[in-house]
């Protein structure tokens, strides 16, 4: 260390009459050497103490003049070269201390080199520092300085890489791994309402998607102390990958999973699987959010109000459908029945078969099958619509069929209207009045352009056949 802070640090030398211990003290903010700091130094060199006296008192003043520690001469010491060897051997630093006195030599960079050697450094020795601590002890002889060591990191070991352990890479989503992935956040409307009800996800996915790429295990670097001894690397573990059902190797690389289906992504114990049915073993409700899935659903209790069950395939609903939105690729089936409360909106494009319907729209592509009774709901079925059983009933609302309606009972003795529609193309009506609708208002829009158009005329006619510039842009 240089300037105006330095540690405090020790020399050994070996004398006619014996070893002599010199502890130089710090200067400025620098360290002093302890007792364990000496006794180490003296263990490198083998150099055994028989004045444990004189070695505490020499730590103790810190001095910088020699003490006697050694009551004979040895030829274990190396008087200004030392060598430290980091606990895992990894780093190995050189300190030259400049000698007693003018008279003695000065130490030059083959004796640092011997005592690398000696210490069994042998490896990763850094050159270009060899050549500096060279330059340096060139500058301590000429300068004469005997005050100051020469300090350096002056070999490296090489550290050990290891190998790392196979992985997998999700590539159906943006999280790394389903074990990542975070729970929804539902998502703030414009006008700062929250819809909680709209948050589940589903990995839908699509056949032919690639799902998951093996990312190999690597093989790890043995790595090198600075004494030349090697130190074993691991090599990364691999793991194994099962392609479950609709899952297929991909036939351009071993090491990808393909989707071989439409459905959802399952993915247990590295066991990767699409399936095309998603199964809600309860109610619909916050706990699952919205679903929107693209093969089948089975819901196992009810749907409750507000929710919203979509289907590319089937839906089948073991409980009670209140008020809720249903939409379903291919058939429906509601075990429960349909109890809308005027709000539920149920349509599926192949047969339904729902227990009994109440205050709901419903629009069934095939045919519609109910247990019980249709009440005072508006019912658009492409095909048959059959009310089962003896007392099957359809009572108020309305039911268009494009083939046939059948039920026990139709209609009701207390004035309730209910409208039956036999043979009428499924959604003529409906696209009937959209289109009366629009021509209403085009109408009433082709008025309002008459009256203004007489409006400028007479405007005109009273400003003798002039206009305001923007009213005559409006005339032209």
């Amino acid at each position: 260390m240089t300037g105006s802070n330095m540690d405090g640090y020790i020399t050994i030398t070996n004398e006619n009459d014996g070893v002599y211990l010199t502890v130089f003290p710090p200067q400025g903010k620098g360290s002093k050497p302890t007792l364990d700091d000496v006794k180490r130094e003296l263990a490198k060199y083998r150099v055994q103490v028989d004045n444990a006296n004189a070695l505490t008192h020499a730590v103790q003043t810190a001095s910088g003049k020699p003490q006697k520690i050694v009551s004979s001469k040895t030829s274990a010491v190396q008087e200004q070269v030392f060598v430290e060897i980091a606990d895992n051997a990894m780093l190995a630093k050189v300190t030259v201390v400049p000698p007693q006195n003018e008279n003695e030599s000065f130490s030059s960079v083959d004796d640092v080199r011997a005592v690398l050697k000696k210490r069994n450094v042998v490896y990763g020795i850094d050159e270009t520092k060899m050549a500096e601590i060279s330059a340096k002890l060139s500058q301590m002889e000429s300068n004469k300085n005997l005050s100051e060591p020469i300090e350096m990191d002056i070999a490296f070991g090489s550290p050990v890489k290891e190998g790392e352990d196979a992985r997998i890479e999700y590539l159906y989503k943006k999280e790394n791994t389903p074990e990542e992935v975070a729970a929804p956040v539902p998502e703030e409307a414009e006008d700062g309402r929250i819809d909680y009800r709209a948050v589940h996800h589903i990995d839908n996915i699509a056949k032919g998607t690639l799902l998951a790429r093996k990312i190999p295990a690597t093989k790890g670097t043995a790595g090198m102390t600075v004494t030349g001894q090697a130190t074993e690397a691991r090599d990364g573990k691999d793991i194994e990958v099962v392609a479950g059902k609709g899952v297929v190797v991909s036939p351009t690389n071993k090491d990808e999973w393909v989707a071989d289906t439409d459905g959802q992504v399952i993915v247990k114990d590295n066991k990767i699987s699409v399936m095309a049915l998603y199964e809600i073993p309860g109610d619909v409700n916050l706990s699952t959010g919205n679903i929107d899935f693209v093969g089948t659903v089975i819901v196992r209790g009810d749907v409750k109000d507000g929710f919203k069950v979509f289907a590319g395939e089937d839906i089948v609903v073991n409980g009670v459908v209140e008020a809720a939105e249903l939409k379903a690729g291919g058939k429906l089936t509601i075990a429960g029945g349909l109890s809308g409360n005027d709000r539920a909106k149920v349509s599926c494009q192949r047969d339904a078969n729902i227990k009994y319907i109440r205050n709901a729209h419903v629009d069934v592509g095939g045919n519609l099958t109910t247990a019980q009774a249709i009440m005072h709901s508006k019912v658009t079925v492409g095909g048959k619509v059959t009310v089962a059983g003896k007392k099957g009933v359809i009572v108020g609302g309305q039911v268009i069929a494009g083939q046939e309606v059948n039920a026990a009972s139709i209609g009701s003795n207390f004035a309730t209207l209910t409208e039956i529609i036999v043979g009428e193309a499924v959604g003529l009506r409906d696209e009937l009045q959209k289109v009366e609708a629009e021509l209403k208002t085009a109408v009433e829009n082709l008025e309002k352009t008459k009256k203004g158009i007489l409006f400028l005329k007479d405007q005109q006619m009273k400003m003798g056949g002039n206009l305001p510039p923007d009213k005559k842009r409006t005339f032209d």
